[in-house]
């Protein structure tokens, strides 16, 4: 009896090690496919974790917004004898939308509103819906950038809602300055207000017009008047060419304005949303995070800051680790605008009275580099046009 007794020891042993060795492996598999289909945890969910049972059963759970992902993820468990170890993780998304309904809407870092801000969206920017929670929307950005918002802010569109909504008569409100929209072409009240709308808001064009205003219709459905300087038709927006000028001239129109951690809207902004807010006023659509736009179009050396032009991106940080903390925009001769307390001019020519000894790490070029990787114009992006 003790002879089988230790024989079913060692079996059980073998066993419990072969199930880890396997659980292991599949934590392997799960890490790998990760690090490639989705490394920048700021623009997928990827949240999967493995289990063992007493018998030493391996299963895994999660939910993932990338479908490539789940696609390799299945293929190499299945390399490994384990072909429906993935049947039970979710793929976020599909063919939901929301478009906010207020001119500025704030995204979570969790569906709480007491959770860090992260970024915002503007009214009628179109949002993919990856999940709901409660009151709450988990939302893709056009610029890939993932959150959570209140349902309060936003209106629930379908498929077919959105492809009318996309060949619809559309204006971007391109007043510099934040406007408001009234009851009618005639009034102007605080009490005729329907709502306030910032640059880079999307509404709807009814055809109207009347005492130099014209009838626009909010993505839930309220119909006011807006003097019609204050808009701009959506293609003409969508199809401007670069114009470092225009970017410039964007962000000193803010000069004042407070840094708010998780702002991209005129109001308030941090660093990088005063580049992103800048860069849409020129139809342009930028990642969100300094650290992500550091990354993208053609780097210039910081020692060749005298190269740069108006337009073109600053980057600060840490100048050991090369870790990006922070943006600017360059303007010339030295000088830039960046969001920093509040929005101002400083210089990185070192015989400038407006000299920041901030670590100045590297430049970014995006003019000729639309359409590379986090550049894209508003034109070319299949959330804004049926293409």
């Amino acid at each position: 009896m003790r002879i089988i007794f230790i024989i079913l020891s060692l079996i059980t042993i073998l066993v419990s090690h072969e199930a880890e060795a396997r659980a292991d492996k599949v934590k392997s598999i799960i890490a790998t496919v990760g690090q490639r289909f989705a490394p920048d945890r700021r623009q997928a969910v990827y949240d999967i974790s493995v289990s063992k049972d007493s018998t030493g059963k391996i299963s895994i759970t999660g939910k993932t917004s990338e479908a490539e992902a789940l696609g390799s993820l299945k293929y190499e468990l299945a390399k490994i004898g384990l072909n429906d170890l993935a049947d039970r993780i979710v793929l976020l998304g599909g063919d939901e939308w929301a478009l906010p309904t207020i001119s500025v809407a704030n995204i979570r870092s969790k569906p709480s509103h007491s959770a860090e801000l992260a970024s915002q969206v503007l009214m009628g920017m179109p949002l993919q819906i990856l999940e709901s929670e409660g009151d709450w929307l988990r939302v893709r950005c056009p610029d890939g950038y993932i959150g959570w918002m209140s349902l309060g802010s936003a209106v629930k569109k379908t498929s077919a809602e959105m492809r009318r909504w996309r060949s619809a008569s559309r204006g971007v409100i391109t007043s510099v300055y934040q406007t408001r929209c009234y009851t009618s072409d005639k009034t102007s009240g605080p009490r005729d207000v329907v709502s306030d709308l910032v640059n880079g808001d999307i509404i709807e064009l009814t055809g109207k017009s009347g005492n130099g205003c014209l009838q626009i219709v909010l993505p839930d459905g309220r119909k006011a008047w807006i003097d019609s300087s204050a808009i701009t038709e959506i293609s003409e927006w969508a199809s401007q060419d670069f114009d470092g000028t225009k970017i410039v001239d964007m962000a000193y129109s803010m000069t004042g304005q407070p840094y708010l951690w998780g702002g991209t809207s005129t109001k308030s902004l941090d660093c990088s949303g005063l580049v992103k807010v800048c860069y849409l006023a020129n139809g342009i659509i930028l990642r969100r995070d300094a650290s992500q736009q550091a990354a993208t179009g053609c780097r210039i050396e910081a020692k060749n800051w005298r190269d740069c032009a108006a337009g073109d991106l600053l980057f600060f940080g840490n100048g050991r680790s090369g870790k990006v903390t922070h943006v600017a925009i360059y303007d010339s001769n030295g000088r830039y605008v960046h969001s920093s307390g509040r929005v101002k001019c400083n210089s990185v020519d070192p015989t400038s009275d407006r000299y920041l000894a901030t670590p100045f790490l590297h430049c970014v070029r995006v003019n000729g580099y639309e359409g590379s990787d986090g550049i894209m114009r508003a034109k070319d992006h299949p959330w804004y046009f049926n293409l």
